[in-house]
């Protein structure tokens, strides 16, 4: 079984915003990606991180028993009910378009690609996968506001506690500077 957990955030919001997730097997990390972006929302960034997360999985965990968990109510309700409504009308509610319409389409198409329900978990709770994507998606937004770029880190399958490590000092380090 793999779980993967999907995280973002944003500071301030609107403002510089980071995404990340973070994949386990049996309980080993198996990988990991952080990113982010000079200006943008809590919410997209949240979107970014699932939407980062399915991707991998299409690749990665075709065929295999995986779930993906979010602490975004709006990720999970999301892409599990309101995207297939929004979908029937054009990308709208109501009369109005949705707010990010370009990610909830993408989140659309991997999810026909790869059709998968997401599972809500709390935040800030102590589950050590939604912790560790919230770690990442704050380095995201340590990488933009050090660098002023987007970047985006994968760890080396295969080296899971040596990468955490360097992860969580290389944060520490950037956030020094």
């Amino acid at each position: 079984m793999i779980e993967v957990f999907s995280d973002g955030g944003c500071e301030p919001n609107p403002g510089v915003g980071g995404w990340g997730f973070v994949a386990y097997q049996d309980g080993a990390e198996i990988h990991s990606e952080f990113g982010g972006d000079p200006e943008t929302t809590n919410n997209r960034m949240e979107l970014e991180g699932a939407l980062r997360a399915l991707t991998w999985m299409a690749v990665n965990c075709a065929g295999r028993e995986a779930s993906l968990l979010s602490d975004s109510r709006y990720v999970v309700d999301g892409c599990n009910d309101w995207r297939h409504k929004w979908k029937a009308k054009g990308w709208k509610r109501g009369k109005e378009e949705i707010k990010n319409p370009g990610l909830w389409r993408s989140l659309d198409e991997v999810l026909t690609i790869y059709p998968l329900k997401l599972t809500w978990c709390k935040g800030h709770s102590g589950i050590v996968g939604n912790e560790r994507a919230d770690e990442l998606s704050m380095m995201g937004i340590g990488h933009v506001t050090s660098r002023d770029i987007t970047l985006c880190h994968v760890t080396v399958p295969g080296q899971p506690e040596e990468i955490g490590d360097y992860l969580s000092e290389e944060y520490r380090r950037l956030m020094a500077e």
